[in-house]
């Protein structure tokens, strides 16, 4: 699979917000052979300039939307780009900063929060909804190649339902990455945040829960069996273990090593497959959960299901398989995402 036909999944751009003529023309791009990173970079830098254009005229509405298109528009570009780091770690970095621009003036706002953990700082994005507080919070993780600056329309559908989301990266993870590679203990970043929204004045400390895409699909349940704080969970893909790792696409083989920092190929899979491993935490989960998977994922294998349901027969579990969908469901997600919000939203008690 070439580097660009495996960043583009129309499914997963769509739902994430990519406009549907910035797709057709990315295929049109595809199919010429053209620079797929400079395509998307020159689609943010146009959306960049309508935002700019917006602010200058002070109509901070559109240009918060116009930076957030320009943000996911360079999210795109550099999306599987692993073969090019210096690319691609210039194309996360003008994500990053490209949100943090669109952050104050999206309805409602995104309140950048920096917590400091273990020698690094946790970026993230905390949102509220309209009424008075304090909220439950659905916590949100994302996974090899997706961050918090990509969980925009996932939020809207929390806020929606009067949940407060945070959207943040972990180790390996959107600008965390530069300072943390992906490895064992995830759940420690995870508490970190819970410490931080526990303290917060707008948050029910009592009703929080988590959700992870993809590889988020491993974080999430084990930050809530490492931390009885999160009342419930949502595997949104799900991800027990890296038993798939040889027989995932190509592209996504070289994204966990690259993502974990490892020189060496052979000790970086053997590395990967010791640390993303749920058997030893499984046993400590004691809130619910659910587990959304496609039955035609191509990354993870039906045989994952079947160990989320032998591992977690101890707690309330929904065991959620969409016979003809993809890999985290992408090619439904206006069917599988409000679902997950409301799943969220009723174990919460959000509106």
């Amino acid at each position: 699979m070439t580097n660009t036909a495996a960043a583009l999944n129309a499914g997963r751009m769509l739902s994430d917000g990519i406009p549907y003529a910035d797709l057709a023309a990315a295929r049109a791009a595809l199919e010429r052979g053209d620079d797929w990173f400079a395509l998307w970079s020159a689609k943010a830098d146009d959306y960049e300039r309508l935002g700019e254009r917006a602010l200058a005229e002070g109509h901070g509405v559109s240009a918060g939307q116009w930076l957030w298109h320009a943000s996911l528009s360079i999210h795109y570009a550099q999306f599987m780009w692993f073969h090019d780091p210096a690319r691609r770690e210039a194309g996360q970095r003008r994500k990053v900063e490209l949100y943090r621009r669109a952050a104050p003036h999206l309805r409602p706002a995104a309140e950048r929060v920096d917590i400091p953990f273990a020698g690094v700082t946790i970026p993230g994005y905390l949102r509220l909804p309209e009424g008075d507080g304090p909220f439950p919070c659905a916590v949100l993780i994302g996974g090899l190649e997706s961050t918090k600056e990509e969980s925009l329309l996932f939020e809207n559908l929390c806020l929606a339902r009067g949940m407060a989301t945070f959207a943040f990266d972990g180790p390996g993870q959107g600008e965390l990455f530069f300072d943390a590679k992906l490895g064992p203990g995830f759940e420690r970043y995870s508490s970190a945040v819970v410490d931080h929204l526990v303290e917060r004045p707008e948050i029910d400390a009592s009703r929080l829960g988590v959700l992870g895409r993809s590889l988020g699909g491993h974080y999430a349940p084990r930050a809530a069996a490492a931390d009885e704080r999160f009342r419930v969970a949502v595997a949104w893909g799900a991800c027990f273990d890296l038993s798939d790792l040889d027989t995932m696409p190509e592209a996504t083989r070289r994204g966990f090593l690259y993502a974990s920092g490892a020189d060496d190929v052979d000790a970086g899979l053997a590395h990967l497959r010791q640390s993303i491993d749920l058997t030893e935490l499984a046993p400590r989960l004691r809130a619910p959960l659910y587990v959304l998977h496609g039955r035609h994922d191509a990354i993870f294998s039906m045989a994952q299901v079947d160990r989320f349901r032998e591992a977690f027969a101890h707690v309330p579990l929904v065991i959620d398989v969409e016979d003809d969908g993809d890999h985290c469901c992408h090619n439904m997600g206006q069917v599988v995402r409000p679902r997950m919000a409301d799943w969220l939203a009723d174990h919460l008690a959000a509106r």
